[in-house]
């Protein structure tokens, strides 16, 4: 099986050249493949079975994903998806790639507040040149998919902590992605929502979607197929 995702001697830094220059990532190489879910973690981590990216607060694992998204441009090494060198390509390829082949999950949900769950899931599709008619029907499918169909037409600011990480993933899965990038998507959520977010992930993980997950919490990574462990910018593989 080909790599989905080929990261080669990777290297980026804050404030480059001046005087309180951060290394983020350092000389960082991984692969992906296509249906893998990953995390990365900063301590010692039970083997699972997904792939998660870990690591303490500070350590890189959020820039690693920014980088991923293309909304980062390495300093040096090489990033290809599939067969494209994502250096190589204009910012507006990079927002295409975007809107066509990644959903993001933050940890703070990113949801517009004062828009119904429906049109907040629907946001994605509006790069797209579809009709609302059709937009709100994909929408519909996939939060009847998640079991939120009832929350459709609630504002977002009337919803639960559970709620609004059920429509962020439903938001997430709208454009039929190939790859989640999930940035501390539990960071928000008490334990019994934890549960419910992973086993949901799992099982987007089992139709085929490429999940990438960076986490600081340790009780999460059960569900991950591969675990790296990512410590002041150099990652290592756990499992």
């Amino acid at each position: 099986m080909s790599a989905l995702i080929r990261l080669n001697d990777l290297t980026f830094s804050y404030n480059k050249g001046k005087e309180n220059q951060v290394d983020a990532i350092k000389h960082l190489s991984l692969e992906i493949e296509r249906g893998d879910f990953v995390g990365i973690i900063g301590v010692s981590v039970p083997l699972g079975t997904f792939t998660c990216v870990t690591g303490v607060s500070g350590s890189g694992k959020s820039t690693l994903l920014y980088l991923l998204a293309g909304l980062l441009k390495p300093d040096s090494g090489e990033y290809l998806y599939g067969d494209t060198d994502i250096a190589k390509i204009s910012e507006n390829k990079k927002a295409d790639l975007r809107n066509s082949d990644l959903g993001f999950i933050l940890q703070d949900f990113g949801l517009e507040g004062d828009r119904t769950a429906l049109e907040n899931v629907c946001l994605p599709l509006m790069f797209s040149k579809c009709s609302w008619g059709t937009m709100e029907k994909k929408g519909r499918a996939v939060m009847e998919k998640l079991n939120i169909a009832d929350l459709c037409n609630k504002k977002v600011n009337q919803l639960s902590g559970g709620q609004c990480q059920r429509v962020a993933i439903a938001r997430a899965l709208v454009h039929e992605p190939r790859v989640i990038l999930a940035d501390e998507p539990t960071g928000a959520l008490d334990s019994e929502n934890k549960k419910i977010l992973m086993h949901l992930l799992s099982e987007i993980n089992r139709e085929g979607i490429t999940v990438i997950m960076v986490t600081h919490d340790v009780s999460i990574l059960s569900e991950c197929n591969k675990i790296y462990k990512l410590n002041d910018g150099e990652i290592e593989l756990v499992k």
